[in-house]
Formats: C-alpha cells, sequence, structure tokens
C-alpha cells in the first residue's frame, strides 16, 4: 500500500490564511531561468493570465514583491523571491525526506497488516558484498533471487521490469559527463528512489613483489593484464581512464581477458595468472595485494516508488545503518538522492545551462 504525504505552504496575512499554490515556486524558478514571466509560464503548463494573477496575489499575502518587471526587459526574481526559493529549497532537503519516511512506516504497517509484503523479490547487481547483505535481510520476509551483473546491464534489466532492485556504480571526478552520464540516463526522475550503499575506491591491483601503480605502465606488453566484462561499470570507468590517458586499449596485454567480479580479477592476479587488475581496494584486501588507488565511486541501490513500502522501508533502513566516515562532507540529500541530486554529485550534467543546474 502506497501512501505520500504532501507539504503545504500557508500564509496568514490580516487575518486570512491561505494555501501557497506550488505553482508559485516553479513560475520563480523559470523567471530566474528564462527572463521573463511567459516563459516561466509555460515551462508551469499555465497560462500567462494565471501566472500573473498568481504573482499579484501572493505578492499581497506575503506583502512584498516576488518579480521586478521593466519595459521590454522582461522580468527578474526580486531579493524577497530569492529567500522564498531558498527558503523552499531548504524545506526540500530537511522537511521532505522526514515526510517520505513517515508515509513510508505507515504504508509499511498497513501492507504488513494485508500481507501484502512477502512477494518476491528480484534483485540484480553489480558486485557488492553490501548489496548481496541486503538480500540476506530481504530473505527473512521474501523469497529473494540475486543475480551479479555489471552496472549498466543492471540497470538495462532493472528498466525492462526484469528485477525489483538494481545496484550499480558511478565515479566521482573528471568520469562524471561521460560514464556517470551514461548510466544516469537510464534512470526515471519520476519513477526512481535511490539510496546510497557505499563509498569506495577502485584501482590497481598487483602482488605487492611486483608492484604496478599506474595505467601508463600497462601498454608494452611487459604487465599481463585482466579485464572486467562489458558493461560492467567498472570496466566502464576503466575505459574511460584510458581515453583520458589516451591509451589504446590494444596495447595492453589481457584487455580481452575478462573476470566477472571484483573477487574473481583479484584471485586471479594473487594466483599469478596475471599481473594486474582494475578493481575495489576490499578485493585486494582479500587477497593480501597492493593496491593502487585511481578514483573513487559511490556505489548505488534504486527500485520503484510503486514498490511496496514494507520493501521500500527495508531497504531504506538497511541503508541508513551503513557507516558513513565522510558524512560530515556530505549533504543530506546525497545518502538519498535523486536523479537531479546524482547529477550535481558526480558531475554529470555539464551540458545543461548554469540557470539549470543551479535549480536542480
Amino acid at each position: 500500500m502506497n501512501l505520500s504525504f504532501d507539504l503545504r505552504w500557508s500564509v496568514s496575512h490580516d487575518g486570512e490564511t491561505k494555501t501557497l499554490d506550488p505553482v508559485v515556486f516553479e513560475l520563480l524558478r523559470g523567471v530566474r531561468q528564462g527572463g521573463h514571466l511567459n516563459y516561466a509560464a509555460k515551462a508551469a503548463g499555465v497560462s500567462y493570465r494565471h501566472a500573473w494573477g498568481l504573482m499579484r496575489t501572493w505578492e499581497k499575502h506575503f506583502g512584498a514583491p516576488l518579480l521586478s518587471t521593466r519595459q521590454g526587459r522582461g522580468a527578474q526574481v526580486t531579493e524577497f523571491g530569492e529567500a522564498l526559493l531558498a527558503a523552499a529549497a531548504e524545506v526540500d532537503v530537511t522537511v521532505e525526506p522526514a515526510l517520505t519516511r513517515a508515509a513510508l512506516d505507515a504504508g509499511a504497517r498497513l501492507s504488513e497488516q494485508s500481507g501484502a509484503s512477502r512477494h518476491p523479490v528480484a534483485i540484480v547487481s553489480s558486485h557488492n558484498e553490501q548489496a548481496r547483505g541486503l538480500s540476506r535481510v530481504l530473505a527473512a520476509r521474501h523469497r529473494v533471487s540475486f543475480d551479479v551483473a555489471g552496472s549498466e546491464h543492471a540497470l538495462n534489466r532493472y528498466r525492462r521490469g526484469d528485477a525489483d532492485i538494481a545496484g550499480f556504480h558511478l565515479p566521482i571526478g573528471e568520469l562524471g559527463p561521460t560514464v556517470a552520464a551514461q548510466m544516469i540516463a537510464l534512470l526515471d526522475p519520476e519513477r526512481d528512489r535511490v539510496w546510497l550503499l557505499e563509498i569506495r575506491s577502485l584501482g590497481l591491483m598487483s602482488r605487492s613483489d611486483n608492484q604496478v601503480c599506474d595505467i601508463a605502465a600497462l601498454p608494452g606488453g611487459n604487465v599481463r593484464f585482466i579485464n572486467r566484462q562489458p558493461g560492467s561499470g567498472t570496466r566502464l570507468i576503466f575505459d574511460g581512464m584510458l581515453g583520458n590517458a589516451g591509451i589504446a586499449p590494444g596495447t595492453i596485454t589481457g584487455y580481452a581477458d575478462e573476470e566477472f567480479t571484483h573477487t574473481a580479477v583479484a584471485a586471479l592476479v594473487a594466483s599469478g595468472g596475471a599481473d594486474a587488475g582494475f578493481g575495489s581496494a576490499i578485493a585486494a584486501e582479500q587477497f593480501k595485494l597492493h593496491f593502487e588507488p585511481l578514483v573513487n565511486e559511490r556505489f548505488y541501490l534504486v527500485m520503484s516508488h510503486d514498490v511496496d513500502p514494507g520493501l521500500r522501508r527495508a531497504v531504506d533502513e538497511y541503508c541508513r545503518m551503513r557507516p558513513w566516515p565522510e558524512a560530515g562532507a556530505m549533504k543530506a540529500d546525497e545518502f538519498t538522492p535523486t536523479v537531479a541530486v546524482l547529477k550535481r554529485v558526480h558531475r554529470a550534467g555539464f551540458w545543461k545551462s548554469p540557470a539549470v543546474a543551479r535549480d536542480e
């Protein structure tokens, strides 16, 4: 049973209380972006006359102008209007998560009473022990299937409806406009709910007696490399790094040799079957390999807003119990990010205008 609680702004003026129409915020953002009310009205899906009336009505209730207009020069958001938008953004970050959580808890309790929370759950995820741990937790109340697939393949299966939950990872830094953007494009901003599951490093794994510390050491045939399969997030990140460094894949011995998990790559390196691989610090530590960190990334889970709230609550609780040493440097919305927040964090929205990026 899916419930939702909506936040409503009420303004009291001269003994009269009115509920603020959310379109007011859309119009202000539209004017900020497009420079005039007509543009904002079209973006909000209302007539210019309706938009103009809303602005005048709420300027009266607030007792302050929201827009400043000049003949032939369009419109600008006033200082008061900017303050209103800033307050709304702060409320979205602090209050909306609490409302979402309350609705999730209420819906889960009702679903548990009706017995609807025990349906089968299909998880498809990039290789990650925390994601596999979630499957074990959910197995207490559901019939759970867990398949390992590369991030891109996992997201594509989720989009097709072949999975209830998908696990994927995105790089932080210069690979955002390419690798991160490619995978974020597979998400639906209206349908999908995302949770941060883990923050980790990827890098080169090699034996301590034969350390490989830079991808520049891979070309030339002296290093036997073991790769991840196409469609995996790790392979996409590695290929992106090669492209940025101007290294042709064909110059790397073993580039076409593939394994399907970080653990398998690390095991092959540890056994001497390869000199180096690209994978996670955890896998390198497990096999006592030298690890040279090259890129930081974040691992996420995604599921639909329409999935049973009992299942969503279980995922939410599992992700919230994770230790976050970096929490002090992170914003609250980074733990349960929207698609727009993912673009911001991973810098995957640079193709948009600054105004649009700021609104997100």
